[in-house]
């Protein structure tokens, strides 16, 4: 193997060395030094192949959505029904969103504060809603639509709703458990959005719905 391949092994222990620098520090201790340090590679590998540090940090946050319980959630989503398929990508983000939430914080005040990290946040963010918008269109498809919505306008609430700062207020400063959460996210997103919802939703977990404390 040439000096400049990498091994789909070697990308991914780099992109999980990131993870962790950004976990632990935040974005602003992360270099590409230190994580070509932590994943046992040189600097000019990682240039070579994520060409910044905006380029490694954009690829960390893909590869940890792409490896992880979100990402073969997307994919099996693909073969429900549209309904189904909606409800299952929303429960699959919000069971994703506690393991996700540091970085993605660290990721969101970077973009707030102008750093190269903010890129990576901006992104994700795009992807997510693109992920979105092609379920809801499948629904829309399917004349499931709720009348007054665009399938633009649905995935717009749809998105602002599944933010992770707004998990963050309601599970870490107000006192809801992540279930509680998920639960009232997505039955409250599916009776707004989809016709006949409550037919097609899941039943999962709300006979144990509870205000929270």
């Amino acid at each position: 193997m040439a000096a400049t391949e990498l091994s789909a092994d070697t990308r991914a222990r780099i992109l999980d060395a990131a993870w962790a620098r950004v976990l632990e520090h935040g974005t602003g201790g992360v270099s590409v030094k230190a994580i070509a340090a932590d994943a046992g590679v040189s600097r000019q590998l990682v240039y070579f192949h994520f060409r910044n540090r905006a380029g490694l940090l954009t690829a960390m946050a893909r590869h940890r959505d792409e490896a992880g319980a979100f990402g073969r959630g997307v994919a099996a989503a693909r073969a429900l029904p549209s309904v189904a398929a909606l409800d299952r990508l929303l429960r699959d983000w919000c069971v994703y969103l506690p393991e996700m939430l540091p970085v993605a914080r660290a990721l969101e005040a970077a973009h707030v504060t102008g750093d190269e990290g903010g890129t990576a946040w901006q992104e994700r963010m795009d992807e997510l809603w693109r992920v979105i918008r092609h379920a809801v269109r499948r629904v829309a498809g399917d004349g499931r639509l709720a009348p007054d919505w665009t399938t633009d306008s649905a995935a717009d609430w749809i998105w602002a709703r599944i933010q992770p700062s707004t998990f963050a207020h309601l599970v870490h400063e107000r006192g809801w458990t992540p279930e509680q959460y998920t639960e009232r996210t997505v039955t409250g997103l599916l009776r707004e959005l989809v016709t006949n919802a409550a037919a097609s939703g899941s039943a999962r977990g709300r006979s144990r719905l509870r205000p929270p404390p």
